[in-house]
């Protein structure tokens, strides 16, 4: 019988399971070229910085799906202007203080938000508890479990921080420290335990916004950062910290910016490429910035068929198309270093782990259970259902993966990343699955069911080569 993904066309109404769920059939090979909307956290960051500009800065490919009209609303509730042309957006400030908590529901939005202090409601679902504990402790003393205290820093995150002295995820507590400083006006030195530039530094530049990013090791970085680097070798600690310094009265100017394609969005297609067999796509236009091609590069670690086969930077940002073919995987090893770039795939990757051969081991983990909701239980008793060998200990997980598995039943607990995980499962499993809580995919990912339908039935192959 010839396998199918029955999946109805764009516009019309997933077909309804016996059990209230949506069905979903297994996948045929996938061909041809797909494109983004806006990434996730170009797109917010981007959108937050005009917000802080005297004049309208212009954003091409801003996302239209629910996640982000959430985010532009809690922008607006601040005073934000977002004015819709026909491929664009102008998008200004100022800004101004509310007293009604905002409904943050992307733990990214959480952060940039707490930095605008803004008070906030968190969602229990997709904000996990390390960032609640994160934001309770640069902003102590105010709120109480359900909102984000706002106001004033913890002392030590003023003017200067080390965010490693008081146990904070460095990359996580930059944003809000970040945004925190540029709206009052301050500046600023964070030493974070990574290499180079990430997203948010490069968006700082595009705004003319003279954020310095200096490595211990740079030749060229000033005295004092590379006294310190001097001191730490003396010490025996050769671990190199990149420092981001922000200057006083650091205003953005007007820009003009075109947002690169989603990861997040580009990562499901590139897993559901890797897992079909004969699969070939190219996913055009796709943010290759290291701080967010995390994934990409763990699951080429796995031995999966990626390929870099155009490459344009604009203020030190890289954006291109990425060629993915069908290959097998194997497993790897991976902890809170290497997942720290994959917040948003997380369950993406141990998912390719129920796919790979041998063993596959997950440490850090442990953000993803504490809170008001255990994410991690259900998947994991969903891949033993799926006949996948799970190990537990006590911050990580052991994944023996196998080849081929039997459609089941899944059910998103209203979490998109879960609910993308679960299409994954749903089109490599063989026949029929079901998967309850679909809203929560088309959330965040609004039409990306019919859009795989579409390579599956696309004529024309990939031959674009470097």
């Amino acid at each position: 019988m010839q396998e199918e993904l029955l999946i109805p066309p764009v516009g019309a109404g997933f077909n309804p399971a016996p059990t209230g769920g949506t069905e979903i059939h297994r996948s045929k090979r996938l061909r041809g070229a797909i494109s983004f909307s806006g990434d996730a956290y170009s797109s917010m960051f981007a959108a937050a910085i005009a917000s802080l500009g005297e004049e309208s800065t212009r954003l091409e490919n801003l996302p239209d799906a629910p996640w982000f009209q959430n985010f532009r609303a809690c922008l607006e509730s601040l005073g934000t202007s977002f004015e819709q042309f026909e491929n664009h957006w102008l998008v200004h400030g100022p800004l101004h203080p509310v007293s009604e908590s905002l409904e943050a529901k992307h733990e990214i939005a959480a952060l940039i938000l707490a930095g605008l202090n803004a008070p906030l409601n968190l969602d229990s679902i997709h904000i996990p508890n390390d960032i609640h504990v994160l934001l309770d402790s640069m902003f102590p003393g105010r709120g109480d479990s359900r909102v984000a205290p706002t106001g004033e820093l913890h002392r030590k995150a003023k003017n200067f921080c080390k965010p490693a002295d008081l146990k904070w995820d460095g990359t996580l507590a930059k944003v809000p420290l970040l945004f925190h400083h540029l709206v009052a006006g301050e500046s600023l030195e964070l030493q974070l335990r990574r290499l180079g530039s990430d997203v948010l530094e490069n968006l700082l530049q595009q705004f003319e916004i003279d954020a310095k990013v200096e490595r211990d090791d740079d030749k060229n970085a000033d005295e004092f950062t590379r006294r310190q680097a001097r001191l730490m070798r003396t010490a025996g600690k050769e671990e190199i910290l990149t420092r981001v310094k922000l200057p006083a009265a650091s205003k953005p100017k007007a820009a003009f910016i075109s947002l690169p394609g989603d990861v997040s969005e580009a990562s499901i297609v590139a897993l559901v490429a890797t897992l079909i067999k004969g699969s070939d796509v190219m996913l055009d236009g796709v943010l290759l910035n290291t701080g967010r091609g995390g994934f990409f590069k763990a699951l080429r670690r796995m031995g999966a068929d990626i390929e870099m086969v155009q490459r344009k930077d604009r203020f030190g940002e890289s954006v291109g198309s990425v060629r993915v073919r069908s290959s097998e995987l194997f497993g790897k090893r991976f902890d809170a270093e290497t997942l720290s770039d994959m917040r948003d795939e997380v369950f993406l990757l141990l998912l390719a782990a129920a796919f790979a051969e041998g063993e596959s081991v997950f440490r850090d983990l442990d953000y993803l259970r504490e809170g008001q909701v255990d994410l991690l239980k259900p998947f994991i008793n969903t891949l033993k259902q799926a006949g996948v060998e799970v190990g537990e200990f006590e911050d990580g997980l052991v994944i023996r993966g196998k080849q081929e598995n039997d459609g089941g039943v899944y059910d998103s607990l209203g979490h998109s990343g879960l609910a993308a995980a679960y299409a994954v499962l749903a089109l490599k499993s063989h026949g029929t699955s079901t998967l309850a809580g679909i809203e929560a995919l088309d959330y965040r990912f609004p039409g990306l069911l019919s859009r795989l339908e579409a390579l599956t039935t696309a004529e024309k192959q990939v031959e674009r080569v470097a």
